[in-house]
């Protein structure tokens, strides 16, 4: 049978095509790894130099993290798969937050009343408030709390742990697998001190999450009963700053811990798994953290950094101002050690509001750790003929602007 070249071209092209494809899937994803992670999945968690060093831990897995940043300042085994315990419902209470009405009327079923674990006590066809409930989940870990959230938002347990691997991979947490909302014990159930970091980090921008996690405790009033509920985490009573967030432990996982802490201004995530003392860990880190590192702003957007000569315009100058809002993390010691360099790229006109016309430019010891575009605070027109003369007749009689000196340029 006669084909035409040009049908051979495309059936080969197809056929190599469909042979790459049958290979991607049969590809295993390579072991976690930081910047593959930042490439292919997830937010971008800049590591510093050293990051293994720090405070003597019993934790099997830690990871601390500076919020603002993502930036890691210490980990230690953060991509080992391990059982998470309760620290799962923090991934419970996000999907809540983002898919759920807080002012929702919730039916408690007999199978999530009936769960084992920890418990937040409820009863079978109680009707509780969604924010009640919130509470109920991670105050006192309530495992009943936690599959009552789940059937209301997804009708069944199982469609929400879909929703939860689902929003994970969403999220970069790539090392994760959830079977249930609540953390027990199941073979197919782990994550990551990492993959928990990014979770909590994302949980956390939601204020109503922030206000009940750092609450000791919450008594609530429904069915004609009043219920108090205490939270597990210890450190809102005994370290400086801290914002609760998430206690777990079963016997697999043994004692985990997701702690949140600001201090002026800053604030660090800390996650412990399999320690021996959770609260001495999580505490040691978190003051490591406020101790040893700053959080330097290299640039608020807007800000004005810099008045750039302008050449062949109808405006000889023009105000550069900070594209966006830049901040970096570094060790106290190093911080008078940051320098800022401008760098001018587009001087010429005609020149556009909101143009990128160079960066500025942050070092620390010669290497480069933070790059903020310089935008244009004015358009400026090319100058015609016209324009000139126009110019040249209004400053007759008037002196010349002094110059400015030019930045740099490379």
């Amino acid at each position: 049978m006669y084909i035409p070249r040009r049908h051979l071209y495309w059936i080969t092209a197809l056929s190599l095509l469909l042979m790459v494809l049958a290979a991607m899937a049969l590809v295993r994803f390579p072991a976690a790894h930081p910047a593959w992670i930042a490439a292919y999945w997830g937010p971008e968690f800049d590591y510093l130099p050293d990051y293994t060093k720090g405070p003597s831990i019993s934790a099997t897995s830690a990871i601390l993290l500076e919020g603002t940043t993502g930036t890691v300042l210490y980990a230690k085994n953060e991509h080992i798969r391990r059982p998470p315990a309760s620290t799962t419902k923090i991934l419970t209470a996000l999907l809540a937050l983002e898919d759920g009405n807080l002012k929702d009327i919730v039916t408690i079923s007999q199978k999530a009343a009936s769960i084992r674990g920890s418990s937040a006590g409820i009863r079978a066809r109680q009707r509780i408030p969604l924010s009640d409930l919130l509470h109920g989940l991670m105050l006192p870990s309530g495992n009943d709390a936690a599959v009552a959230i789940a059937e209301h938002l997804a009708g069944s347990e199982s469609q929400f742990v879909k929703r939860m691997n689902a929003r994970a991979r969403e999220l970069g947490a790539v090392n994760s697998h959830f079977v249930n909302p609540h953390g027990l014990d199941h073979p197919d159930h782990y994550s990551t001190a990492f993959d928990l970091a990014m979770i909590t980090r994302v949980a956390l921008l939601y204020p109503m999450f922030g206000e009940i996690v750092r609450k000791p405790h919450h008594q609530a009033r429904f069915d004609s009963s009043q219920w108090s509920w205490h939270n597990t985490n210890r450190l809102l009573l005994s370290f400086e700053g801290a914002e609760g967030v998430k206690t777990g432990t079963t016997s697999g996982a043994g004692h985990c811990l997701v702690a949140a802490a600001s201090r002026d201004g800053r604030q660090l995530i800390c996650i412990v798994l399999n320690s021996r003392n959770r609260w001495h860990d999580a505490a040691q880190l978190l003051e490591y953290g406020f101790q040893e590192f700053h959080l330097l702003p290299l640039a608020k957007q807007g800000e004005p950094l810099v008045e750039v000569n302008v050449y062949g315009g109808l405006h000889r100058q023009l105000i550069g101002t900070a594209g966006e809002t830049v901040y970096k993390v570094v060790r106290n010691q190093d911080v008078d050690d940051v320098k800022s360099h401008i760098i001018i790229e587009k001087t010429n006109a005609p020149i556009r509001r909101g143009q990128k016309i160079g960066e500025l430019r942050c070092t620390l010891h010669d290497e480069v750790i933070g790059q903020v575009p310089l935008i244009a605070s004015q358009s400026v027109p090319r100058a015609t003929p016209v324009n000139i003369f126009l110019y040249w007749l209004k400053n007759l009689f008037t002196p010349l602007p002094k110059e400015h000196i030019q930045p740099e340029t490379v």
